[in-house]
């Protein structure tokens, strides 16, 4: 072995394939080391680029997944379905008190306990709805709001002759809080309340089919507990303040807590309870809102959907109706994976956060003015509190289902871990859409990526001032439309509705027939000069804004981020290469082997044929 390196030594020493240049041992020029240094720093670099954009891609396909694992595309056709059974019969037809005691006796209570199957023989037990798949969880729930005991306005002077009592609408301040007695009298006050609810039929009681037999004065106190007949004058405070949401309704906001009424769990004990209380004057003068709430589940999809229907009775006299059916998976079928994808989030938000602040640290300020650093803390933000708010409703879920289980009231429960896992839904939308639009910083060595990106940069200033301009110019045009068309459209019946609706206007959706309605003249003369100044001048201004700008940076492609396509091509290239010749050098070696093993040895076959030569001149 020596001997064989001693040779090729001397072989390089003397060979002319291997000039004196090479053969210097004299260390390489400067000049060549640092251009070397810095191909081999922007080799790194770009691979850590491309590296970065698989991890973000491998985060984003995470999230993706978590997301559409928990959704179904039943829940869309369950929210139809349960709207169709209790929305859509008469609430829709309710105008005042007594509409309201009618729908609720003829229509809510039969429509949530069942009493029949489809051929007419009775249920065992009636918790189901009239499709017999879906079931309530519990009993179906009124909350009611109201004013204060007590002259919370005044009529004008001028107009007390016409009436000197006043009423007003309701906010936080003006809420009845107080508990009372059987027909909304104060505890501390002396009154017989122990009178009989009579039971014969009146006209304000109604007569359905399905209501409970009468058989005496004193028949329908008589058969309520004395939980029943207390608990709807009595004040609930409703769920802590962190699990309550409130409901923004169109004439006021209402928040947990009011004087709860569970209409019982058959159908027979709740049209008991809504008589009773039609008849002691439950709901009176002093109502606000009424909050009807259900948790319904169907097994066979495993959904479940939260039902909220209020109605707000004003000082107007008239009353508003709203519907919410928000469908939910709060129970996964397949929960291990699901665990599996969110320890995975946790981890890549935990390498997010371990990244950042080194460059936070590293570089302060120039972080703090990167546009994208902000991305990507506002991603680690909302990524830490989707797994919070996520764990937060599980356990909520849980404590729910040990309640269920113990026969307890669990509608609070659910209501809030409906609440809660909306929030969720809604953090986790707001998360992929935070890391796609972060693929724009990704792919920036794209170019037209690149230049979209540097378009948004440099024009922001320009973009800006313009946005000053614009938006005075479109707040003049809301508040006319307001002024003008606030008392008899709704799309203009406030400053909010106003900026709405003339924002749907520039983008081509409008009613130019209720425009003429209200106002034969002004409408059409305001219509068209908005839509001249605004889509043909201030538009065409922000595209040529837009235009100018990105038309300078087509021109100026040459930068480092653009050439990460010729190093992706380059080294996809050289792989292919090392891969081609890899498998050749491997077959060549196995033609070699092959041909050792199976060719004659030659050598041997002619001396074979000399001996057999010498024996044959022998014989």
């Amino acid at each position: 072995m020596r001997y064989f390196a001693i040779n090729r030594a001397a072989d390089y020493g003397t060979n002319p394939k291997f000039p004196a240049e090479e053969r210097s041992t004299s260390p390489p020029d400067e000049d060549v080391l640092a251009e070397a240094r810095a191909r081999s720093a922007e080799k790194r670099k770009r691979r850590a680029a491309v590296l970065e954009v698989l991890v973000f891609g491998l985060f984003v396909t995470v999230i993706m997944l978590t997301a559409y694992q928990e959704r179904s595309p039943l829940a869309f056709y369950m929210t139809q379905n349960v709207k169709e059974q209790i929305v859509g019969g008469g609430f829709s037809e309710i105008t005042d008190i007594e509409s309201f005691w009618g729908w609720v006796e003829n229509d809510l209570i039969p429509t949530t306990r069942s009493a029949e199957w489809y051929n007419g023989r009775t249920l065992a037990a009636d918790t189901v709805l009239q499709d017999m798949l879906t079931h309530p969880l519990d009993s179906v729930q009124l909350r009611q709001l109201r004013l204060k005991q007590g002259q919370l306005c005044e009529t004008p002077k001028r107009l007390q002759h016409v009436t000197p009592l006043c009423t007003m609408g309701f906010t936080k301040l003006t809420e009845d809080i107080v508990d009372y007695t059987q027909g909304w009298i104060r505890q501390n006050e002396t009154f017989d309340t122990t009178d009989p609810v009579p039971c014969t039929p009146t006209s304000s009681t109604p007569t359905s089919t399905v209501s409970p037999p009468v058989t005496g004065a004193d028949c329908v106190s008589s058969l309520l507990t004395a939980e029943e007949l207390e608990t709807p004058w009595e004040y609930n405070h409703g769920a802590s303040l962190i699990d309550s949401f409130p409901y923004f309704g169109q004439h006021g906001t209402y928040h947990a807590g009011g004087y709860n009424v569970p209409l019982g769990k058959t159908r027979a004990s709740g049209l008991r309870l809504a008589t009773f209380l039609h008849q002691r004057g439950w709901l009176d003068e002093r109502t606000r809102a009424v909050i009807v709430e259900l948790i319904l589940y169907n097994p066979h999809a495993n959904l479940f959907s939260m039902v909220t229907l209020v109605v707000e009775f004003t000082n107007l006299g008239a009353a508003f109706r709203g519907a919410g059916v928000v469908t939910l998976r709060l129970m996964q079928q397949e929960a291990i994976l699901l665990l599996a994808l969110r320890a995975v989030l946790a981890v890549f938000i935990l390498v997010f956060v371990i990244k950042e602040a080194e460059r936070l640290f590293s570089r302060p300020m120039e972080y703090l003015r990167d546009f994208w650093s902000w991305v990507e803390l506002l991603v680690i933000v909302i990524g830490v509190a989707t797994l919070g708010v996520y764990f937060n409703a599980q356990s909520i879920i849980d404590k729910a289902a040990e309640q269920r289980a113990s026969s307890s009231s669990v509608l609070d429960l659910y209501k809030s871990a409906v609440n809660w896992f909306q929030v969720y839904t809604y953090l986790l939308a707001l998360l992929i859409c935070c890391g796609t639009l972060k693929f724009i910083r990704l792919l920036r060595f794209n170019s037209h990526v690149y230049a979209l990106t540097m378009t948004i940069k440099k024009s922001a200033r320009r973009v800006l001032l313009f946005t000053i301009i614009a938006g005075i110019i479109l707040m003049a045009f809301t508040q006319m439309g307001n002024l003008l068309f606030g008392i008899k459209l709704q799309d203009y019946k406030n400053i909010l509705t106003s900026l709405s609706s003339l924002c749907t206007m520039m983008l081509g959706v409008f009613d130019f027939d209720a425009l003429v309605d209200g106002h034969y003249i002004l409408g059409p003369l305001m219509f068209f000069s908005y839509q001249v100044l605004m889509q043909f001048i201030l538009l065409s201004m922000f595209m040529a804004i837009l235009m100018d700008v990105y038309a300078e940076e087509s021109q100026d492609p040459n930068t480092d981020d653009l050439q990460m396509v010729g190093f992706i091509r380059e080294t996809t290239s050289e792989a292919a290469g090392k891969a081609n010749r890899t498998l050749l050098t491997v077959g060549k070696r196995n033609v070699i082997k092959t041909a050792r093993v199976g060719a004659p040895d030659l050598d041997n076959s002619r001396k074979f044929s000399n001996v057999f030569e010498e024996l044959a001149g022998k014989i």
